[in-house]
């Protein structure tokens, strides 16, 4: 092959973003949620789920669940791995994060899904009392 033909296939291959590269992604964050009720006390057995979504679609990737301690605490790990990833006309794979949180004589609490930018890695989850409903099903 002549260099110039190898020249305009590389330049080709970039224009069009089916270039991979390597990305450390970060698929969980390491969280801590406190779980009080309205007077502050804390909240044992509620169940705690951390959920992994991403962009471009918005689909849930995974979910979490802790219970919290008798201290009112859910602690998640953190989770990334290595990926091959291409840039592609709708963008890249983007993560984002949300809670739900349950405990039967209490409000369910759920942040906005797909509300990336106000996600909380330590956030305090004050709980009304009132009818519990389960955590929305997975988006797919």
């Amino acid at each position: 092959m002549q260099q110039s033909t190898v020249t305009i296939l590389l330049a080709t291959a970039l224009l069009s973003g089916c270039v991979p590269y390597p990305v450390y992604k970060t698929l969980q964050p390491a969280a801590t949620a406190t779980i009080q009720d309205s007077q502050g006390e804390p909240i044992a057995g509620a169940a705690v789920t951390l959920i992994s979504s991403a962009y471009p679609y918005g689909w849930e990737k995974s979910r979490e669940t802790q219970f919290s301690t008798e201290e009112g605490v859910a602690e998640f790990s953190s989770q990334r791995e290595w990926r091959v990833e291409a840039l592609a006309l709708h963008g890249r794979e983007l993560y984002f994060w949300n809670w739900c949180v349950e405990k039967e004589g209490f409000e369910t609490f759920s942040t906005a899904l797909g509300d990336a930018a106000d996600f909380q890695t330590e956030p305090v989850v004050l709980l009304e009392a009132g009818q519990s409903t389960p955590c929305l099903e997975p988006i797919r």
